[in-house]
């Protein structure tokens, strides 16, 4: 099922037993459940009887965490750097 949390406005997908395991099983208040948001780690009342029918935005596609991580290490980027400005010099 999908929830959306109201702190970070994120959309995840969880199954039902372990939001039942995950939660604290002494908050219940009729459909919902006070559980912990994976994305942003804060602890809400999440609607545990209906899914949201938002796409998922966490955890992030792998395309964007690719982006944000770097490729190369620290020297291979200043060597990088430094070749792409001895071309920029040339050029004008």
């Amino acid at each position: 099922m999908r929830l959306k949390c109201s702190k970070c406005s994120n959309v995840f997908e969880i199954d039902r037993l372990s939001a039942m395991l995950g939660g604290t099983g002494l908050i219940k208040l009729g459909p919902y459940r006070y559980l912990k948001c994976p994305a942003c780690g804060k602890r809400s009342l999440f609607n545990f009887y209906s899914s949201v029918k938002d796409p998922v935005t966490w955890p992030r596609s792998e395309q964007t965490q690719e982006e944000a991580q770097p490729s190369m290490s620290e020297e291979e980027a200043e060597k990088k750097r430094l070749e792409d400005s001895k071309y920029e010099n040339n050029r004008t």
